[in-house]
């Protein structure tokens, strides 16, 4: 019987003599994927999927009361402490109170035009709700909220079509009926639409006036990922009823754009790993015929080593042994530039790493790297095992 230890140093010479580095990179390559993906491509998922949820706002969901719709029913808005509940639900990064029907008022700009300017009532946390882009000025804040000022931020389109350019609308005065209001800020973003048209008010400022009623009667919840938006569509109900009567509440998401961003990534998720698994199956196939060739390559060999008492163990042991010495080389490097890799991601996505789940798919690698080694390697190994001695001999 061949001592453990000999008989891999002698299969390592093996395998750099027969340079079967091709093998090794197509299991490293493999090994590589399935760590990245196992430990940060969770992150992954949310990371890129924000762009594309920023592009559609699909993680934005519109609560509102439809009492408007049926005739004899009150109107009704949404208590402070709904709101505040909902703020707390797991999956949602923040809640903007707002009022759902706006006003239009005159105005006159550059050059004597009078445009007709909508705007709606919205609170500090819309520009983040909605990732609204700065132009020019200020944001709205809880100042300008909670002290009912007399304040407005303007779209980029609107602040053009009125003022030409978005700096020369920043503290313009604002004649809206009575009360003269100042614009503090021009915003822009994907998310806006229309209202790149339009202007913003406090709603507690347009509340105090009755220009849209005297309730909040929409809400804005931006949930903190595309995945958090299914589950937070049942759960939202179920507390706005928990403290208030809502027969006509309408929790309102752009399903379309959400499906397809699920599809998206399912199949983006399905291709990365048939392309994984037709990696390791490659290097499976690549020690199989490496096997088989180095077998028939090495007839006289195994012939000469049954002459001299190598047992049928021995041969099948040897080549088993090479077999596995690829297959482990490349989870091995798999694993060394899958580390790198996660460390790198993790860092450059600005996350942490799960070690326990690094360690883990380590280990399962090096297993798995194992496993199509012996796969792999043992038909052929069986084979030169099973060599008639003779005709081994005899092979030329």
């Amino acid at each position: 019987m061949i001592a453990m230890s000999d008989l891999f140093r002698v299969s390592l010479r093996q395998v750099v003599r027969q340079r079967g580095f091709g093998v090794i990179l197509s299991i490293a390559l493999g090994i590589t994927a399935f760590i990245v993906l196992a430990v940060l491509g969770r992150e992954i998922r949310y990371k890129v999927g924000q762009d594309m949820v920023l592009m559609g706002g699909v993680n934005v969901i519109r609560v509102y009361m439809d009492d408007a719709q049926y005739p004899g029913q009150p109107m009704r808005g949404f208590y402070p402490e709904t709101v505040e509940s909902l703020s707390h639900l797991p999956g949602v990064y923040m809640v903007s109170q707002n009022i759902r029907e706006g006003k239009s008022f005159p105005l006159r700009g550059a050059g004597e035009r009078t445009l007709n300017v909508g705007f709606i009532g919205v609170d500090q946390y819309f520009s983040d709700v909605f990732s609204l882009n700065l132009v020019a000025g200020r944001l709205m804040d809880a100042d300008d909220v909670t002290g009912h000022k007399r304040v407005c931020m303007l779209g980029r389109e609107a602040a053009q079509d009125l003022y030409g350019d978005a700096p020369s609308a920043v503290g313009k005065l604002l004649f809206l009926q009575q009360d003269v209001f100042e614009v503090v800020g021009v915003v822009s973003g994907v998310m806006l639409g229309s209202w790149s048209q339009g202007g913003f008010l406090p709603y507690t400022t347009m509340i105090d006036r009755n220009w849209a009623g005297d309730k909040v009667t929409r809400l804005f919840v931006r949930a903190i990922g595309w995945q958090d938006v299914p589950p937070l569509v049942k759960r939202i109900p179920e507390v706005v009823r928990e403290f208030q009567s809502a027969p006509y509440l309408v929790v309102h998401t752009q399903d379309d754009q959400l499906a397809r961003i699920q599809d998206t990534f399912l199949w983006v998720e399905v291709l990365l790993w048939l392309g994984i698994a037709a990696s390791l199956m490659l290097g499976g196939f690549g020690i199989w015929y490496g096997t088989f060739a180095a077998v028939r390559a090495r007839t006289r060999e195994v012939g000469l080593k049954k002459a001299m008492g190598g047992s049928d163990t021995d041969i099948l042991a040897q080549f088993l042994a090479e077999a596995l010495c690829k297959s482990v080389a490349g989870g091995v490097l798999g694993i060394a530039v899958g580390i790198a890799l996660v460390e790198g991601g993790s860092w450059s996505l600005g996350t942490g790493i799960s070690y326990s789940l690094l360690l883990a798919s380590s280990l399962g690698s090096i297993v798995f790297s194992a496993v199509i080694g012996v796969a792999g390697g043992l038909y052929p190994a069986i084979q030169a095992s099973r060599m008639d001695v003779v005709t081994a001999l005899r092979f030329e």
